[in-house]
């Protein structure tokens, strides 16, 4: 996989113009509470997937907007519509060519999110016609205009433009140019999910670096399966052995940090040559372990050749992260709200990340 070298968004919630003309492999987010810095991994999910209607859905159902469960409503074209609309910058509803939302390395490699008008009508051979306007495609008719519906279209950096009205089921489907990526929220402790992950690495010469992980907090470990819970396969919970007496254990009960450090290694060997995008860092983790789970983040992303975002509020987070940025793999970027909008300060040597985490810059 090529890395994401340069990142550019407009238009995407909080976000009105973003450019970070340089990334690194391992690129670490800080600055205040809703300054932008989970609204910067979305987007980079939207270019990793070719804004697929699934990635879309996601990011609206982790911010309160679910669709799905609206499903049945009659007034499911009006509802759906609202919840895409919050994806746009100050929820703004505008037709205009010139209002969109875009992600990408640049203005040419992007996807591109347009609010549309969609007439369909049926021909004299009885087949649907569907027509897609923007504002300036408008001939001003009242009459035209009432017939129209509201709806979305998303242009990939293939060229390949996919439209969907909101009374509609969604977007056909990317069916290609998708980037490999794994994304691992601040409250992430799913066990089936890990359960999935687990088993496209278990017998693998990678499986070694879960255990690697779990020794941060507990060096007892040796081994980790995931098993059946009562009599349903559907759910399945990890369970480690420990050398000292032999037992099995669930990992349940060895607390919130174990738990959030094995959801990170199994996304993280799952991201093989693609990008793993982590939120908050420090959630579950006592400051003493970070250091050595940057180390096994920094060594991880150079072996598997993946591509690593993290964002963080914490002092201790960029502290350890300045320890282990020994070969300048990482940069720094801090994101301030400034008069003219959110502004990105950029750090890439490590001398000024390591001078900005002695110094406390401010993350909160």
């Amino acid at each position: 996989m090529n890395m994401i070298d340069s990142i550019i968004i407009r238009n995407f919630k909080n976000i009105e113009n973003l450019e970070i003309p340089k990334l690194a492999r391992v690129n670490l987010i800080v600055g205040k509470n809703s300054v932008g810095k989970s609204t910067l991994l979305e987007a980079l999910t939207i270019f990793l997937s070719q804004g697929d209607e699934y990635t879309l859905k996601e990011i609206l159902a982790g911010r309160g907007e679910d669709i799905n469960q609206h499903r049945r409503d009659p007034d499911f074209a009006t509802i759906a519509k609202d919840h895409y609309l919050s994806l746009f910058k100050d929820w703004e509803e505008n037709y205009s060519n010139s209002f969109f939302i875009l992600v990408g390395e640049s203005e040419k490699n992007a996807v591109k999110l347009n609010q549309v008008l969609i007439q369909e009508y049926r021909d004299d051979e009885d087949y649907v016609v569907r027509k897609v306007f923007n504002q300036e495609d408008l001939t001003g008719d009242e009459l035209f205009q009432s017939a129209l519906k509201h709806g979305l279209s998303v242009l990939s950096n293939n060229g390949k433009m996919r439209i969907q009205s909101y009374d509609r089921a969604g977007l056909p489907p990317v069916m290609n140019g998708k980037q490999k990526y794994q994304i691992v929220h601040t409250l992430d402790f799913d066990s089936n999910m890990n359960a999935q992950l687990f088993d496209k690495v278990s017998l693998s010469s990678e499986e070694q670096y879960i255990i690697q992980a779990l020794n941060i907090i507990n060096s007892d470990i040796d081994r980790i399966s995931f098993v059946s819970e009562g009599s349903s396969d559907r759910i399945r919970i990890p369970v480690v052995s420990l050398k000292s007496n032999g037992r099995r254990v669930r990992l349940s009960t060895m607390g919130d940090g174990i738990n959030r450090i094995l959801t990170i290694i199994l996304s993280l060997l799952n991201a093989k040559d693609g990008v793993l995008l982590l939120d908050e860092f420090e959630t579950g983790l006592h400051y003493s372990v970070q250091k050595q789970l940057w180390q096994i983040v920094f060594m991880l992303a150079e072996k598997l050749n993946a591509q690593v975002f993290v964002t963080s509020h914490s002092s201790d987070c960029l502290r350890s992260f300045a320890q282990v940025n020994v070969n300048g793999e990482g940069m720094l970027i801090r994101l301030e709200n400034r008069q003219k909008g959110i502004f990105p300060v950029c750090y890439i040597d490590n001398n000024d990340i390591a001078f900005a985490a002695d110094n406390d810059i401010e993350l909160r």
